[in-house]
Order: C-alpha cells, then structure tokens, then sequence
C-alpha cells in the first residue's frame, strides 16, 4: 500500500512539474536589520510555479541592493537549481545557471524561470554572478540608442560593470566608442578595447565630445550634460536620471531613460539571453575586481557606495565553488 501510494505521490508530482528540494529547511542569508546587515540562519524558500530555487554560489552586488533595502538584498545569483516550481521544464536540478533572484545574499535563492539562463561555460560563477542587473543596464542601453556600425558614441561612466557589458555590446555593433571616466580607469577602458578615452578628471569633456550619435548615461547626474554631446537625429539613453523630455525634444535628441517601474523595453530574459549569447562566442566578459565572503555583505556595499572604479564586486556564498567554471 505504502509503495503505491508513494508511486502516486511521485507521478502527482510530475505531472504538477515540480522537483521535489535537496535544500535544507533553514539556510545561511544576510538579512536587514535596524542595525544593518547581519548573517543570520533563515527559512529557505521554496519555488513557485514558473520558478526555480537556485543553491547560489556567488552573489552580485549593486547600488539597487540597498537603495531598495529589501529584508534580505541582492538581485544576482549563479549557482545550480536545486529544484524547479510546478510547470517548469527548462531547467532539471544541477544545472549551473545564473538568474536576476530577489535575495540573493543567501544560500538559497528563488528565481522566475524567465530571467534564468544557463551559465556560460566560459565563466567561472563569480564572473556569473556579475550579469545580471549591470549586464541588463548596459544591454539595454545599447539597444535602446539603436547603435549603428561606424557610429561615433559616448559611454558616460564607462568602467563599471554596467559600462563594461555597454562598451562590449556597443562593440558588437560596429560603433566607434568615446569612453569617459577617472584618469585611474583608463588602461581598463583601452583593453575592452575603446577607440578614444577621456579623463573628466583632467579634461574638459563637453569641449572634446560634440555631435556624436549616441550617448548612453551611466552616472547620476550627467544626464543633462549627456544631452549636449549628441546631434540633432541622435539618442541618448540614461540608467541615471532624465534631462527632461522637453529640453530632449527641442535638442532633436530620441530619449530613453530606463528606470524600474517605467522601462517596459528589452525583457530581462531577452537580455540574459542575448549576453549569454555573446559570452558563448568570446564576446563579453565581466571583470571581477572584488569578491568578499558572504559575511562581509555590509563592506561590500560600502565599496559599491565609495564608487566601484572597475568592474563588479561579488559575494562569495560557496567559496569552493565560486571560482569554478
């Protein structure tokens, strides 16, 4: 009777597409309390239909992590699904992947299938973990000023790891790239591969970028100045605050600004894929500058404030796999 009834259990679950967790029932996450971050041991969550639960390995670090100050942060995850929700057939456990997953300061995290992909084989999963918000930014930064091959454009704030996945992206496209930043990033920006670099430490910027066909904004407060780089019939795209669609307007410049809540563009699965794409054929990476076990989530994001010069920081979750490919 027993083996009957657990043969039924197993074939409700299949039908159902669920896969039943190898997770444990509480779990290691950064949480935020009223005295600031703190490792503490919580209930792992469990996948909803059309989600996954990944067994995180590294985890990726962004401003929105605690300008959003969620009970436990962080919005990229790579590591292995551990189970799938009902109705998911894309991924099986095991499957190394990496996702945009609420609460990924943690051991576990869930995300929606349709912003999981599986990992590049060409990345390690710190490297991975370093996708998904900067990635998506800058993907859709390019996209969105419609960049065409031979065209002059400028990437304000071109170091980071949302200027790195823009300079790379914009490269795919044929385009001729203005890089801006500190004096200190410059040697960084020449090996991505940047036709021109300018210093806004030492140099007049305005004075040197005039006309160009696109500008994409990556620096709070430099989306007015943006506005003044491009040519009449030009773009200019902006993750960090608008000039104004007026003053856009009357400059004869095509806007996009691309902030949560009211970007309804390129999918953050489209994105995924598309980068994922490009990483399968040698075409963008991610430069890992700074990785700190997950503990030390609160110097992390005191780095991120300071201002991050080159690429991603990331939180190791498992550091026996994190560096793995």
């Amino acid at each position: 009777m027993n083996s009957l009834r657990n043969a039924l259990l197993l074939l409700i679950c299949a039908l159902a597409g669920a896969v039943a967790s190898a997770a444990p029932a509480t779990s290691l996450a950064i949480v935020q309390t009223e005295q600031g971050l703190a490792l503490q041991t919580v209930d792992t969550p469990r996948p909803g239909a059309g989600q996954v639960l990944i067994k995180v390995y590294a985890a990726g670090v962004n401003p929105v992590d605690w300008k959003r100050r969620a009970q436990i942060p962080g919005f990229d995850a790579a590591g292995v699904i551990d189970s799938v929700g009902p109705g998911v057939t894309a991924f099986k456990p095991g499957t190394a992947v990496l996702a945009q997953a609420s609460g990924s300061y943690a051991e576990y995290a869930v995300a929606n299938v349709d912003d999981t992909i599986p990992k590049p084989k060409r990345f390690t999963f710190e490297q991975a973990a370093g996708v998904p918000i900067a990635g998506i930014a800058g993907y859709r930064a390019v996209e969105e000023a419609k960049v065409q091959p031979g065209q002059r454009i400028v990437i304000i704030g071109a170091a980071g790891g949302t200027g790195e996945a823009a300079v790379q992206v914009a490269k795919t496209h044929g385009a001729k790239i203005i890089a801006v930043g500190h004096s200190s990033q410059q040697a960084f920006l020449k090996s991505l591969g940047v036709d021109e670099f300018i210093a806004y430490d030492q140099e007049d910027v305005a004075a040197k970028v005039q006309n160009v066909d696109a500008a994409i904004n990556l620096v709070d407060g430099q989306a007015a100045a943006a506005l003044g780089y491009v040519r009449r019939g030009g773009h200019l795209t902006s993750i960090a605050g608008s000039p104004g669609e007026e003053r856009a307007a009357a400059a004869g410049v095509s806007l996009v600004v691309i902030a949560a809540g009211t970007y309804h563009g390129i999918s953050n699965g489209d994105a995924l894929r598309a980068l994922g794409a490009l990483a399968a054929k040698g075409r963008y990476k991610v430069t890992v500058s700074t990785a700190l076990p997950l503990a030390e989530a609160a110097k992390a994001q005191e780095l991120g404030r300071a201002g991050q010069a080159i690429g991603k920081t990331v939180l190791v979750v498992d550091a026996a796999k994190a560096k793995s490919h």
